[in-house]
């Protein structure tokens, strides 16, 4: 028997945050040893120089045990072994660390109990029991105060934080497994709201806002990729993001003119420290949408048709012989009956992923490089239309003398986009209200016919590259070298810190149309006895052969140059300061050109088209802009207890007059973490950590067309003037000399707390917006044949506030881990000031209401008898079957005055919000996120084809009472051209759905391969998994996915698709790997 002396440690390896994970993890063993060999000395010392070096009020036991060996290994999360990890006997100074495989050998007494950490992750305590083998999976501290959170120009710790800011973990994101990276901040954290309006390859990203609309015109956040300013993330390689992080409120005040709507930061991995490792992640996936628009067959439309005629007081067009073909498919070749849907899409469309990356380094120089392939199909039978991209990413840091550290960051991407020759939009107007009565292909599938309006618009062919084929290639090329100079020889903390940014995009598109085969239908007049008719080739009416081409190209230089100054006095007093300038440019152009009536398709060059000027065309833009920026921070801290922050920005840009181009925009953010004083010590053990914030800021926003300042002229078509040919300019912009910033004044006020020593985390901010000098456009009126517009002027005002919450609980009992995290955002705008026509009754402003509203009638229900329409004011025309609606003024009539602005109908939620679930089990690891919105409305009409909801809910004349008064829509109200009629075709809530869901974002379930499996071969890590996104969605519109009821014009305006004329949101499955050698 051995006799040992025993003490308790204090924090042997105090946490310093996540990114101390990138500190050499060769060295973190040399320190971890060098940190415990005190302790061997005390361990093995006799009891009088235990008792010399123990402090006295640290009691010292004698234990009398008997030891034996145990042995194990300590990995992270990603199977990847850690070392340098203490692991300690608790309460006794037994102790050791991992070795540089995260391998570890201890002689411990019987009962003991394990504890092991490591910095930036969360400790765990084992018992021993009778096992001598240990397996340790060690969690990133994802909750943990200590956690480092990126701010602007700078990281600071989570529990020093003044500001609102949510930061979501490169690893939370990619179990999203979007092919879109802004797809994937949906319900991931409070405060962001992110729609995805389509799934089409290549052109699904999210529509983001953050705390909601709080102004007229752009909403979009500031976009910063590792520290550059207007870098895109979406297209981003996920197994490349390290964290994004979401400044809310005065925290984006460092941005100063453009962080109005808030800010989203998003941050790259870089080298690490270590042995050197190839990873590689690959996934192949199937999509389907989400749901598909059940329409109308051709029976249904007949029927429908007629009765529109009937009730109209119309000649009716189909005759009951052919509703019957219709019917029964007697006669195909005049009235088939066509699923489109069907006809032209196909079950599922593949994609595929896969990226590679390798990383290490030592304490002279790291490195971090990867490669990514991605391909979508689109849905499409025979689809002319994929997305592909290949991007490259690459950084490099290296310390060159004491002082100076050198790094330089590459990053390029090409984007290919192939497809037919129509946009999608257009596409999908006649894919989804194409008649079912028009085939798509002849019976027996020979020949295409014609389409339904044109001989070129039958969708089938459409999605095809008969017509021809359009390609985009779009070229990214990012360069940053970065120098940072530590200044200690003139002071300690005094850093110099500068890197410039340039930016290169190419792009160039390319369409050939040419003429195609496309057949119609000659009727032979004896169809009733059976004999058919001929086909005949309509090539001619195709169009000709035509090239349209173009290409642009942009450029911008961003210069940054800091002086820094980080320091602590005394133990108490941190200070971390900086003062910076900044200047960017940014220039573009563009050219196009156009030719038409080429001889051949083998040489679809512009110069190969004809030289009759009516042939041809030409097109050209430029533009430029410039800002200059002088910007600084103070933080400071006391003890880590009172906090204060101070940021100030003087921002120049070119977007405005002289004299009115540069703005001052200060932050102010404070906190107290009263945890740490005296009187909190008896709550500790239930709240371990408890700080109060608060922050004020004003932040501008020059997303502005620039010039406004000045008059535009643009040429007219050319004109024949005294026989030769002119081009003449006139006047379409009056100038505005005063434009300048528009302005946000934001409020924050919350607390950060965390529960039983950290498991349990929340933090709940109010906020409070107040937009000023918006600009907007004067309700004056001007005659159209001026071809004037008003200057935009800076008058618009709004206030925007809400309320948010993150919660998170964390939890693990010995190899079982499991935790639920979840956020809530309520937002809500008002319209201060709005011009408004001055003889606009007051129910109908927005002004003193929500922003983003309808203004609709009031339909009270369906007229049931002509008695009904007699004693109630009505539309004219109105009949029985029609909707009623209220005479909100009772003047006795309905007129446009009976209309009200509704500020709760609005597509965009008032309230979003998230959570996810997470377990682990030995190798198994399982991740379930739901993403919800409410207080959402949607505004979906009929369209001919029709939803077949619209067709089976009617109200029919030949119906019972008891039916009618039971039905859910008016009478047939929308004609075979697809125009509703003068009573049921108004603005109205009767078309209105809840567009609040619930839906399960991503599902992913993965195994990690046991490494006595993979030692041998040289695998470090492996893991598989299957993931699936928006499996199901809990709804109230049923007949389209509550997201896409609304999609963006070809003009960028979010309009009403009827539920069905956009490329739907697709459901997607994938299977993936990723392993770590």
């Amino acid at each position: 028997m051995k006799k040992v002396k025993e003490n308790k440690l204090k924090n042997l390896y105090p946490v310093e945050g996540i990114n101390c994970l990138s500190k050499n993890r060769t060295m973190l063993l040399a320190i971890g040893l060098l940190g415990l060999s005190p302790v061997f000395v005390v361990a093995r010392a006799t009891t009088s120089d235990v008792s010399h070096l123990m402090n006295d009020r640290i009691p010292v036991v004698d234990i009398v045990q008997q030891d034996r060996k145990i042995t194990g290994t300590v990995n992270d999360q990603q199977g990847i072994s850690v070392p340098g990890a203490a692991v300690q006997v608790k309460g006794t100074t037994i102790g050791t660390v991992t070795d540089i495989d995260g391998k570890f050998e201890l002689e411990v007494p019987s009962g003991a109990v394990l504890v092991v950490s490591y910095i930036g992750m969360q400790p765990q305590e084992i018992t021993v029991g009778n096992k001598t083998v240990f397996n340790v999976v060690l969690s990133e501290s994802n909750i943990g105060l200590d956690e480092v959170v990126v701010v602007g120009y700078g990281t600071q710790k989570k529990a020093t934080l003044t500001g609102s800011i949510s930061s979501v973990g490169g690893e939370e994101l990619k179990k999203v497994a979007a092919v879109n990276l802004s797809n994937t901040l949906a319900g991931k954290t409070a405060g962001v709201i992110a729609n995805t309006r389509s799934g089409e390859p290549g052109e699904d990203g999210a529509t983001i806002q953050i705390r909601g609309q709080g102004t007229f015109g752009s909403t979009s956040p500031l976009i910063v990729v590792d520290g550059i300013a207007d870098r895109s993330f979406s297209r981003l390689n996920a197994e490349d993001i390290e964290s994004i992080s979401i400044l809310k409120d005065a925290s984006a005040a460092i941005y100063g003119s453009r962080a109005a709507n808030g800010v989203i930061l998003v941050t790259t991995k870089r080298g690490k420290e270590g042995k050197t490792t190839l990873s590689y992640s690959g996934r192949v996936g199937f999509s389907q949408p989400t749901r598909v628009p059940e329409m109308l067959n051709s029976y249904q439309y007949m029927t429908y048709v007629n009765e529109y005629q009937t009730g109209h007081g119309l000649e009716t067009t189909f005759k009951e012989n052919q509703i019957n073909w219709a019917q029964n498919g007697e006669n195909p070749y005049q009235y088939p009956s066509t699923n489109w849907w069907d006809t032209v899409s196909k079950n599922w469309a593949t994609q595929t992923e896969h990226s590679v990356s390798v990383n290490g380094g030592n304490d002279k120089i790291s490195f971090y490089t990867s490669a990514q392939y991605m391909w979508q199909d689109a849905i499409y039978k025979k689809a002319a239309q994929d997305y592909g991209q290949y991007q490259l990413t690459s950084n490099i840091d290296a310390k060159v003398g004491k002082y100076i550290k050198v790094g330089l960051d590459i990053q390029g991407r090409q984007e290919k986009r192939t497809r037919g020759v129509f946009s999608t939009n257009y596409l999908f107007d006649f894919l989804m209200k194409c008649k079912p009565i028009y085939g798509a292909y002849s019976p027996d599938g020979q020949y295409p016919l014609v389409g339904m309006e044109y001989a070129s618009t039958n969708p089938a062919v459409m999605v095809t590259k008969d017509p021809g084929e359009t390609k985009y290639t779009y070229n990214y090329l990012n360069l940053k070298p970065i120098i940072r100079v530590d200044m200690d020889f003139i002071t300690k903390g005094l850093y110099f810190e500068g890197y410039a940014a340039m930016d290169f995009m190419f792009r160039n598109g390319k369409t050939l149309n040419h003429p195609y085969d496309v057949y119609k239908y000659v009727s032979s007049g004896r169809e009733n006895e059976g004999v058919w008719g001929e086909y005949e080739n309509q090539r001619d009416q195709t169009g000709a052969i035509s090239v349209n081409q173009w290409s642009d190209n942009s450029t911008r230089i961003t210069l940054n140059a800091r002086l820094g100054y980080s320091r602590t006095f005394n133990e108490d007093h941190k200070v971390d300061a900086f003062v910076a300038y900044e200047q960017s440019k940014y220039d573009f152009s563009s050219l196009g050109a156009y030719r038409t009536n080429y001889l051949s398709t083998e040489i679809p060059e512009i110069n190969a088209g004809s030289d009759d000027p009516e042939d041809q065309s030409n097109s050209g833009y430029s533009t430029k802009t410039a800002r200059q920026n002088i910007f600084g921070r103070v933080n400071y801290g006391y003890k880590d207890k009172y906090l204060a922050e101070v940021t100030l920005r003087y921002d120049g840009s070119m977007n405005f007059a002289p004299g009115h181009r540069w703005g001052l925009f200060p932050g102010f953010s404070a906190g107290w973490v009263m945890s740490e004083e005296a009187f909190w010590e008896n709550l500790k053990p239930t709240v371990n950590f408890f700080k109060l914030k608060g922050s004020w800021g004003k932040m501008g926003n020059d997303d502005i067309t620039a010039f406004q300042y000045l008059s535009q002229y643009l040429f007219n078509e050319s004109s024949i003037q005294f026989g030769s040919q002119n081009k003449g300019l006139y006047l379409s912009r009056t100038a505005n000399p005063l434009v300048t910033w528009e302005t946000a004044r934001t409020t924050n006020l919350g607390f950060s707390s965390q529960f039983l020593n950290g498991k349990f985390s929340l933090d709940v901010d109010y906020f409070f917006s107040k937009r000023s000098d918006i600009l907007i456009t004067r309700n004056a009126s001007i005659p159209l044949y001026s071809g004037l517009k008003l200057p935009a002027e800076n008058i618009g005002k709004m206030n925007n506030k809400g309320i948010e919450f993150i919660a998170s609980y964390q939890d693990r009992n010995d190899e079982f881990s499991w935790g639920v995290t979840g956020n809530f955002t309520f937002a809500k705008n008002e319209v201060v000031y709005s011009d408004e026509a001055t003889n606009k009754v007051e129910w109908r402003r927005v002004t003193g209401r929500a922003y983003g509203g309808l203004e609709l009638y009031n339909a009270l229900g369906i007229y049931q008898t002509q008695e009904q329409i007699d004693n109630s004011p009505h539309l004219a025309g109105t009949q029985v079957g029609d909707l009623q609606y209220e005479d909100f003024n009772n003047d006795g009539q309905i007129t446009a005055d009976d209309m009200r602005y509704y500020d709760n109908y609005s597509a965009i939620p008032k309230i979003i919000y998230g959570f996810t679930l997470n377990g682990g089990w030995k190798g198994l690891d399982v991740n379930v996120f739901f993403q919800g919105q409410a207080m959402a409305h949607q505004l979906i009409t009929p369209t001919m084809n029709m939803l077949t909801d619209f067709y089976e809910g009617r109200w029919i004349a030949t119906n019972s009472a008891e039916e009618n008064a039971a039905a859910r829509w008016p009478r047939a109200c929308i004609n075979d051209s697809g125009y509703m009629d003068d009573v049921n075709g108004v603005s109205s809530t009767w078309w209105l759905r809840n567009a609040a869901f619930l839906r399960l974002k991503s599902i992913e379930i993965g195994y990690t391969l046991p490494k006595t499996l993979l030692q041998n071969v040289g695998i470090e890590r492996a893991r598989v998994y299957l993931n699936a996104n928006n499996l199901f969605t809990l709804d109230h519109i049923k007949v389209s996915d509550p997201e896409v009821a609304s999609y963006y014009n070809d003009d960028g305006y979010l309009v009403s698709s009827g539920g069905i004329l956009g490329y739907p949101l697709q459901r997607t499955i994938n299977f993936g790997v990723n392993v770590t050698f």
